[in-house]
Parts: C-alpha cells; structure tokens; sequence
C-alpha cells in the first residue's frame, strides 16, 4: 500500500502530535516491509536520519509562498495536487485536519481533542477557522479517525457526530529518555545550571486557558511563604486566550528566586525538569490525554492532575476535581510539599504503571487501522 502522510509538524517540532509521528515513521518501517510511506512537507523537509528510509519519499508541496505562510491554506489549497500526483492509496493527516477535496480515495485523520468546538472562546479567531471549521468536517469525510483516550472519542463522537466504530484509540507511550536519573549528583549539577531550588513544582507545557497555569500560580502564591524551600518553575509558551500575564503574575516570586518562568526548555534538558522536580502538574478542562503527564511519571516524577487525566495517570497522582478552583490547588500543594512517603508511592506506582505502555504497541495498532480502511 502507498501511504501518504501530512508530515509538516516535523517542520515545527512541536507538542505530542510531532512525538507520536516521529514514533511512527520510525517504527512502520520495522513493522512492515509492504508499504511505501511518501511523506509531504510544507517550506522545508527537516535533516532527520530517520527520513532516511528506503520506504520513505519526501516531498515538499509546490505553491507561491504566500500559500505557505498558514498551516490551513498550504492543507487546503495546495497539498490536494501534491496528493494527487503521488497517486495513493490512503492518506494520514495526523494534525487534526486534511484537505477537503483531496483526490485520495481513503483519508485517516489524527484528531486529538475536540477543545476549539467544545471551548471555543479558548482559541483566535484564526485557530477557530483552522481548527474549529476544518477539522470537523475533514472528520466527517474520512474513512477512519485515530485518538489518544476513550474520554476524547467520546468528545468526537459528540461533537463531530462520527459513530465509534470509524475511531480507533490508541494509548499513548513516553520515548526511551525519559526515565528516572542514575546520579542524585547529575541533578544537582542540572538544578546549579538553572539556579533552581532542591524541591519545585514544575508545570510544563504551552500555556493555554484549559490547563489553568495562572490558577497554578496563584495557588503557590497563597502557600510558598509556609514552605521556604519549595519553588514553582513553570515552562511554556503563552498562548492563552482571552491573553493572561503569566510573566506578571511571576514576577514577585521571580524576584525573589521562588518562581521560574521560561519560554521553553532545550531538548536536551527536558527530561532533567522532569526528574529534578518534586511534583509535575498539568491539568485541564477538556483533555482526556497528556503526553507531558506520562513523561513525567516515567522519569518517576509523581503528578498533580484533573479528573479528565485521571484514566492516562491510572489513577496513580493527586486528583482535582476542578483544576479552575485555586481552592482546591492549594489544598493539593499543601499536601504534597511535606510528606516525602506519598511522593515516594507515588513516584513508583507511575513507574510501574508506565511500563507495559509503548510506542511500539502504539504503532502497531495505528497502522493495523491504517491497512483496515
């Protein structure tokens, strides 16, 4: 079978999405020798030995570049030629939309989380067009639709009116890197090249409304004068909509050494934010699945989360009913800044309930749905 794959994440490097691709197209290959996978990109194809793959031919799709300057209109104006002319059987868009007119007979489409329809004021007004129009209907169009918990095929069942037998779900894994550090000596030296304290709450991740982080501070904010030695270190491009001043509401425990904030953390770094951490959060009100979280569990950092994300944790975090609810943070803070023995447990039940997941298994039952189309 000849595969085409939507592979322009790759070009940004970005998120969960780009994490499960990279997985695939490293382990299709393994898996099956019978398909050939042309994988189409948008301003340049990136410089990865993986792309490297006999199975593989990349492809960059022709257009002016204004075409190219949004991720939607390269989709939808340009890639249906790109499409067409490498005459396939099936199309995989795993980035929540595909062109609506593509000549491709059979489409799979990677949808994630329905949150720009079911919170819309969350998004621009761009993201809303991108997002909010085409990935519905794109949805509606395709023979198969592939997600990342139960929670959120649901949620596409609701909103894009899609029955359950087009979604298959598939568990999502944390790569190899992530996984608890050898030397309490190595984090010492990561934490002195950051200037962090011994015990912080890290929360990581782009900054959007649904994850609450500005309640995160807030709530640090009521208790970090009763716990001198804890620190809050938060990660993160602000995209928040309507805009919160996540940087402002730092400020004061910035200047006094009690907050961190970074626009982003080096590749090479991230795991070690993971591991150094006393507790990693990361809630939200629309999500029934977190990469972020699953990373930090592996690394045996245990997890402050929601209610939605309580299925991707096994349970083994501390539980908010409401992530909006300041109340409720503190509560958990308070309650986990001491007591080393509930960090311990914790610390081991997430690495003992991350080890059957994997990213083989992932891809297996991916491409298993890409051959049932």
């Amino acid at each position: 079978m000849k595969i085409g794959i939507d592979a322009r994440c790759l070009e940004w490097n970005i998120g969960g999405v780009t994490r499960y691709l990279i997985n695939m197209l490293k382990l299709w290959p393994q898996i099956s020798k019978q398909h050939k996978y042309v994988l189409f990109f948008q301003n340049h194809i990136p410089q990865e030995e993986f792309l490297n793959n006999s199975l593989f031919e990349c492809i960059l799709i022709k257009g002016p570049k204004i075409l190219k300057t949004r991720r939607i209109v390269g989709e939808q104006l340009l890639m249906p030629f790109a499409i067409k002319q490498a005459k396939l059987d099936l199309f995989f868009a795993p980035w929540y939309s595909a062109p609506l007119l593509s000549p491709c007979s059979k489409t799979v489409i990677g949808c994630w989380d329905v949150s720009c329809n079911s919170h819309g004021a969350h998004y621009s007004i761009l993201e809303r067009i991108s997002f909010g129009f085409f990935s519905p209907r794109s949805c509606q169009k395709a023979q198969g639709i592939i997600t990342c918990s139960q929670y959120d095929s649901r949620q596409i069942q609701k909103y894009f009116r899609i029955p359950a037998e087009r979604i298959c779900v598939v568990q999502f894994a944390a790569d190899d890197k992530f996984k608890p550090v050898d030397s309490p000596d190595q984090l010492d030296t990561f934490r002195a090249k950051y200037g962090l304290p011994k015990k912080y709450i890290l929360s990581m991740g782009i900054i959007i409304k649904r994850r609450s982080v500005d309640v995160v501070i807030d709530a640090f904010k009521e208790i970090y004068r009763d716990y001198p030695d804890l620190g809050l270190v938060v990660i993160g491009r602000n995209a928040t909509v309507p805009f919160v001043d996540i940087q402002g509401k730092m400020q004061d425990l910035i200047e006094q050494k009690r907050g961190f904030y970074f626009l982003r953390a080096p590749e090479e770094d991230v795991a070690n934010f993971y591991r150094g951490a006393w507790y990693y959060i990361c809630t939200t009100t629309t999500d029934g699945e977190s990469l972020m979280l699953k990373e930090a569990m592996k690394c045996g950092t245990p997890v402050i989360t929601s209610t939605l994300l309580k299925e991707t944790a096994g349970g083994n975090a501390v539980i908010l009913d409401d992530p909006t609810d300041c109340k409720q943070t503190v509560a958990a803070f308070r309650k986990v800044a001491l007591d080393q023995n509930l960090r311990d447990r914790y610390s081991a039940e997430g690495i003992k309930w991350m080890q059957p997941l994997s990213w083989e298994k992932v891809a297996r039952e991916s491409l298993q749905f890409l051959e049932s189309r």
